[in-house]
């Protein structure tokens, strides 16, 4: 009940409409602390951060480190692709989610998606 008082409070002193709360974008934050943006789309959903992402690629000497804004693509069918880190899948279970690619591991703990796939993709 507090909260719904603060954004209430929120919206009175901003002049912003209530239809302002719908529009609210939803974040999730990674176990490396990174910021994502959430969309879908017809394929399932794609996770922007919202600074850039650092990224080690390569090995011995030939090792690099990769920064820009990072996406990750989680399909309906639990495949998932992102730039660097290459392909492989995700999945969900009830203490978060995971995506499992080539290059390394993202999870998402305490968090649940919807990729509007009838939740499948469970752990």
């Amino acid at each position: 009940m507090k909260n719904l008082f603060a954004v209430a409070a929120v919206i009175l002193t901003t002049n912003q409409p209530i239809m302002a709360l719908a529009q609210m974008e939803l974040i999730y934050v990674s176990s490396e602390g990174h910021q994502y943006r959430f969309s879908n789309n017809s394929d399932g959903v794609v996770l922007e951060s919202l600074y850039p992402v650092a990224r080690f690629t390569g090995t011995g000497a030939m090792t690099q480190v990769i920064t820009g804004i990072e996406t990750l693509y989680l399909g309906r069918d639990c495949d998932a692709f992102a730039k660097v880190l290459g392909s492989g899948t995700w999945s969900w279970a009830n203490g978060g989610f995971v995506v499992e690619l080539d290059a390394g591991r993202i999870g998402f703990p305490r968090q649940e998606i919807d990729a509007n796939n009838g939740l499948r993709c469970a752990m």
